[in-house]
């Protein structure tokens, strides 16, 4: 990884990214904590989060062909200094309005649905094919390692600050993102253009090309169920740590339930450390194919044991092969998709994975409401494991 940041492109996009997720933390807690707060519903608050999560499954999708017509650093560039000025809205004229906290949050999801998929298309051109393992752990490293330091000390500076500092310090670091991302050499689209097909062509041709292309059509075809039954840990676990561990007591359910949220992160974290190792060692499909079968055994296990410990390492193996088999999947998208596509191919595969989540974590809910929460880590990881084998099964296209 330190060889990879000796890159001083690729090591400008680090720095951008990670300055973009200091913010997004603050704002991922202080947005459905102030619409909860101002309007004391549950209801408010999850509206908040579905409008981001409409706009990366929805609009991102039709707005796929950007980073095959136009300059990736131009689009990383507007996606950031856009969503500064989005986030400014909210403490200048929306802190009182649910119509604008939702605006506000559809907005954000829509420029992450431009720049997220632009990221996933230059990082195979500034690091070599050899390096693409460790530049993808890299992207993901500050969210995941965030994730498990920085989500305490956001909810933290909310409640000292207040939610107008929260959302003016996010804006703030998008803006720096953006300054950031300005130093990066020009990155022109890899395409010849939209051609006789116009906009819409590109958006159909793009949707066929993910159906047609082997590599797209199998990576995503395992993914897809494995992320739906492994989402079940995002609902679920709270359940688990209340009912099973806690005994019913909510208070010392939450603090069990905390522990195992750190778990899990830290095992990602280990996780994105180590993939370039594994990948050294192992092919790519192989770490893909494996990573899977570990992780589905262990929220398998996770269901059968009624101990406190032993559930915690099995998060934290989760959260480890989470990533030795979500990089190496990355790694081989870019890979086997013409450069041409590939802005079109990633916006699917974000659409599609986080599409396959929510449906996860609604299918976690049901299960434990009407199973058990033992249960559903059970069926949860048992799906997980006949995603993973028929991926065996089929066989890996090769790259």
């Amino acid at each position: 990884m330190l060889k990879v940041l000796q890159n001083p492109d690729f090591a400008r996009l680090f720095i951008s990214n990670f300055i973009s997720e200091v913010g997004s933390q603050i704002y991922r807690i202080a947005i459905p904590v102030w619409a909860y707060t101002q309007t004391d519903s549950a209801l408010t608050a999850a509206m908040v989060i579905a409008a981001q999560f409409f706009a990366k499954m929805v609009v991102g999708p039709l707005l796929s062909p950007l980073p095959d017509l136009y300059d990736r650093k131009q689009l990383m560039f507007w996606s950031e200094a856009l969503s500064a000025v989005a986030v400014a809205l909210l403490p200048l004229f929306f802190m009182q309005s649910v119509a604008g906290w939702v605006f506000v949050a559809l907005l954000i999801g829509v420029l992450q649905s431009i720049g997220d998929p632009a990221v996933s298309t230059v990082v195979p051109e500034l690091v070599g094919k050899e390096d693409l393992d460790a530049a993808n752990s890299l992207i993901e490293l500050p969210r995941r390692s965030l994730e498990m330091v920085f989500m305490g000390i956001a909810g933290v500076l909310v409640g000292l600050l207040g939610a107008y500092a929260a959302f003016w310090i996010d804006a703030v670091s998008f803006a720096l993102s953006a300054l950031v991302l300005l130093t990066l050499r020009p990155l022109p689209a890899p395409g010849d253009g939209m051609g006789k097909s116009g906009y819409w062509g590109m958006v159909a041709g793009g949707l066929r090309y993910v159906l047609s292309n082997p590599v797209t059509r199998y990576v995503i075809g395992v993914l897809a169920p494995a992320a739906m039954f492994g989402a079940i840990d995002a609902t679920v676990p709270p359940v688990l740590a209340t009912q099973v561990f806690a005994g019913g007591d909510d208070q010392l359910g939450s603090m069990y339930y905390g522990f195992m949220e750190a778990s899990f992160a830290t095992g990602a974290v280990l996780g994105l450390l180590a993939v370039t190792t594994v990948t050294k060692r192992f092919s790519r499909p192989l770490a893909f194919l494996g990573g899977l079968v570990v992780f589905g055994v262990a929220e398998l296990l996770i269901g059968v044991f009624e101990f406190w410990g032993p559930v915690l390492v099995f998060l934290a193996v989760m959260g480890f092969t989470n990533q030795i088999f979500i990089v190496p999947a990355r790694s081989l998208i870019q890979l086997g998709v013409e450069p041409r596509f590939l802005g079109r191919v990633m916006a699917a595969w974000g659409a599609v994975m986080g599409g396959a989540a929510l449906v996860g974590m609604m299918l976690g809910g049901f299960l434990a409401q009407y199973f058990g929460p033992q249960q559903a880590f059970i069926i949860g990881g048992g799906g997980v494991l006949a995603a993973a084998l028929f991926g065996w099964v089929r066989g890996v296209p090769k790259v």
